[in-house]
């Protein structure tokens, strides 16, 4: 197991738990305590954690922030804009990538271009495009997040980095003028950019909420992405203060 995988499965634990204790951990994945601990240290400080002793609580304000079923019903009826939206600037016969996001969930039931491969690391996304024969499947390996309901790590990364897409849909929970694209977590970020690196277009699926808030791990600048498909709820001032930095797509 990665070190990553580790931290995220030790996460997924600690919001399961409630609390957990270093020692069981250090036996769980056979693995030193000062390493349970340097793990641990490292949720700390990526704000998912807060250190006891002995031991690990989780942090109330990243389990709302990292959890789908809680963010599942925020802006819905935005979000179901954008992927009607989405769904029709979707080339046949490619093969696109869906992030995780609840955004990317609603899309994937809305998809109606012909012959597509799909690659995803949501579950979500993957339990509704099995039930389409038409479609390639390609469901990413990694460690599974269950609050976030996506597969990441490094086996994940490895394994987008020897993948090309011909467009990528991804959803973030922050976007700001000077610090771009940004999200909850380093694994995701990093999984992000992978899959921009190996995308010929790159566009985010974001509700107007979004805009002018940054979130603590940059993915990537805004002139590095194709573009922003948003909702029609978004101000003038807004749109027209980000159009000036990337394209903007209502």
């Amino acid at each position: 197991m990665y070190d990553d995988e580790r931290k995220m499965s030790i996460l997924n634990t600690i919001q399961a738990r409630g609390s957990v204790n270093v020692a069981n951990l250090a036996k769980k994945y056979s693995v030193s305590e000062s390493t349970i601990r340097r793990d641990l240290s490292s949720l700390e400080k990526s704000g998912f954690v807060k250190r006891t002793h002995g031991g690990a609580i989780p942090i109330e304000s990243s389990l709302t922030e990292y959890d789908y079923n809680a963010k599942k019903t925020l802006h819905s009826k935005e979000k179901e804009i954008i992927a009607k939206k989405v769904a029709n600037m979707i080339k046949n016969n490619s093969t696109i990538f869906l992030g995780t996001s609840t955004a990317t969930n609603i899309l994937s039931c809305y998809l109606t271009a012909k012959g597509l491969t799909i690659v995803t690391n949501s579950l979500d996304v993957a339990n509704i495009i099995s039930k389409r024969s038409d479609y390639n499947l390609i469901i990413l390996g990694g460690n599974y997040i269950n609050t976030a309901r996506t597969i990441e790590g490094m086996t994940s990364i490895n394994q987008i980095q020897q993948m090309h897409f011909n467009q990528a849909f991804l959803g973030a929970n922050g976007i700001d003028v000077n610090f771009g694209i940004s999200t909850t977590s380093d694994l995701e970020a990093r999984s992000k950019f992978a899959v921009s690196q190996n995308s010929s277009e790159v566009y985010y699926l974001c509700d107007a909420s979004k805009f002018d808030r940054i979130s603590q791990y940059k993915v990537s600048n805004l002139s590095e992405i194709t573009a922003i498909v948003t909702d029609p709820s978004i101000s003038t001032d807004i749109k027209e203060k980000y159009d000036k930095h990337c394209n903007i797509i209502i």
